[in-house]
């Protein structure tokens, strides 16, 4: 049988899954990891029902033997499987279950959890299901056709939005409304955050930013950043070799050689995240975005992290919207500990080249308040902004149990 991978635990039927969307290549065999799903035996209900689920590192499956899922040719037929054993050289026939495998593309998860029997996509419409498959498996002509029709969709909504909501000041910016059982959705654009934090400090884990694996790694990379002196944050400055942001915390680096070392740590880090934002989606393709001289590990946690492999005539590394927006949350988050929670936004502005209005959404997304000043310069009056973290979070009131998309 074609594309068939064979799972088989003693005392049990042998499962059969066969991937209905093509061919699985030899090579990526080994590295499908399967999970099997049964109902519980006491609940007459359910217990009948099976899944099993496959995924590799580009691409979720999912088989059912319930709903609209399930595999129609085992109706009217019994199937069964040759296991043999190379040992005895003898071969023992097996009752076989298969499970038609369906592709389910989705955005790869922060943690690496385990897929769980009740999946987002199942709440989307039909419509909406059958754009996620045309935009991964579709031919070049429906692709085109669905682009075409969600960018007319996006303009229109961009203008409503426009017409309706035209404000003359940054203070006066309606925030992005987060429910805050939204922080710990598949889909949230806002790190988890401490609802019982007594300090500003609490309210975000560092240790989720930045994850201590990727510190120790990146501890040794940050050995540029810890020597840098003022000659050589004023010439990466000529030379713009690095973000504004960064040469900014660069110049006001403690003495302390602890502190010192923990602050470059860091910093190294947030270059690491806005260079990845600047990333051009032609170059987001390329096999290795990222440059080679970056730790390993860092380098793959981050393209799992903000980035998605979508499989069309060719598979292809994206960065979609929400994605973005979720960098933008973390690397605001990065420069808040770094900056004390207080952060002047103009330095962000020129690096993620965002408008102070955006980035100030995200900021009060985050829960900060924005303070707006307005300075005087040789070229006239210019406005900047402040963000500041502090408890308690400025957060949005829900309104009629609805949510508003930060996007």
């Amino acid at each position: 049988m074609e594309d068939v991978n064979l799972l088989y635990h003693k005392h049990e039927k042998v499962l059969l899954a066969h991937f209905t969307n093509g061919y699985i290549d030899e090579n990526c065999t080994r590295k499908i990891h399967f999970g099997y799903f049964q109902g519980n035996e006491d609940d007459r209900k359910f217990m009948d029902k099976k899944m099993l689920v496959a995924e590799t590192c580009d691409m979720s499956y999912v088989g059912q033997n319930y709903g609209p899922l399930a595999s129609t040719i085992q109706r009217n037929c019994k199937y069964y499987a040759g296991v043999f054993d190379k040992k005895t050289g003898k071969m023992r026939i097996c009752d076989a279950e298969i499970f038609q495998m369906h592709p389910k593309p989705s955005d790869i998860d922060d943690e690496g959890e385990e897929l769980a029997l009740s999946s987002p996509v199942s709440e989307k419409s039909f419509t909406e299901k059958k754009d996620m498959l045309t935009s991964v498996f579709g031919s070049k002509k429906k692709q085109r056709a669905l682009d075409s029709r969600l960018k007319n969709q996006i303009k229109g909504k961009a203008l409503d939005k426009a017409l309706s909501s035209v404000i003359s000041q940054a203070s006066t910016i309606e925030p992005l409304q987060v429910e805050e059982n939204d922080q710990n959705a598949e889909y949230s654009v806002i790190p988890p955050r401490n609802k019982d934090a007594t300090t500003p400090k609490e309210v975000y884990n560092i240790d989720h930013i930045v994850h201590p694996n990727e510190k120790e790694v990146t501890l040794e990379a940050c050995t540029v950043f810890f020597d840098a002196t003022a000659d050589d944050i004023q010439a990466w400055r000529k030379e713009k070799k690095y973000p504004q942001q960064i040469l900014s915390l660069l110049a006001r680096m403690s003495k302390s050689e602890e502190h010192r070392t923990d602050q470059a740590t860091y910093i190294t880090y947030l270059y690491y995240l806005i260079y990845l934002h600047n990333l051009k989606p032609k170059q987001l393709k390329e096999k290795d975005p990222l440059p080679k001289d970056w730790p390993e590990a860092v380098r793959f946690h981050l393209l799992k992290r903000f980035t998605q492999t979508v499989r069309g005539q060719f598979r292809q590394r994206i960065m979609t919207a929400r994605l973005k927006d979720k960098l933008v949350s973390y690397i605001l988050v990065l420069c808040l500990y770094l900056e004390e929670f207080s952060i002047e936004l103009s330095n962000l502005q020129t690096d993620l080249n965002k408008t102070r209005e955006k980035l100030s959404l995200h900021c009060q997304a985050l829960g900060c308040t924005i303070k707006v000043k307005k300075l005087n310069t040789e070229h006239g009056g210019l406005l900047v902004s402040w963000a500041a973290l502090s408890l308690p979070l400025q957060l949005s009131p829900r309104k009629g149990g609805q949510r508003k998309s930060a996007r």
